[in-house]
């Protein structure tokens, strides 16, 4: 998503946790890889593979470091 400046608050390489669309928890271990307008697309940490879906800005949240 971008903000009234055009600029995507999180940008590729930004680590981030995922809600989970099966449990509603929020799992670690991603970073966006690229950014649309209106998706974020991930990229898996473990085996640095793209996810195959879009994710919207309610679904994704920057890290948080315990």
């Amino acid at each position: 998503m971008l903000d009234r400046f055009g600029v995507s608050p999180l940008q590729p390489g930004a680590d981030v946790e995922v809600r989970c669309r099966f449990d509603d928890r929020w799992t670690r271990g991603f970073e966006i890889a690229s950014v649309d307008r209106d998706a974020y697309f991930l990229r898996r940490r473990s085996d640095g593979a793209v996810l195959p879906a879009a994710f919207e800005a309610t679904e994704i949240r920057p890290l948080r470091r315990r």
